[in-house]
């Protein structure tokens, strides 16, 4: 949400690619690409989602036990 405020993905949260987000964690967190694509790749089976079909939106990480738990 905080890469959506800033401009560094879409303002409405909608239709993220995923080889988009983890290029653009790159180069906001000047993080190795080993890193952006691993938090990608956790999206992608957290989602059940094709890294190089499908898009996503930020509402969907909301799932519970995903990002998402009980304490």
């Amino acid at each position: 949400n905080a890469m959506a405020n800033h401009g560094i993905l879409p303002h409405d949260g909608k239709n993220i690619r995923f080889d988009e987000l983890s290029g653009k964690v790159d180069a906001a967190f000047n993080t190795a690409p080993s890193v952006s694509l691993f938090v990608t790749n956790l999206a992608v089976r957290m989602l059940k989602k094709k890294y190089k079909r499908d898009t996503f939106d930020l509402a969907e990480l909301d799932l519970h036990n995903g990002i998402e738990h009980d304490a």
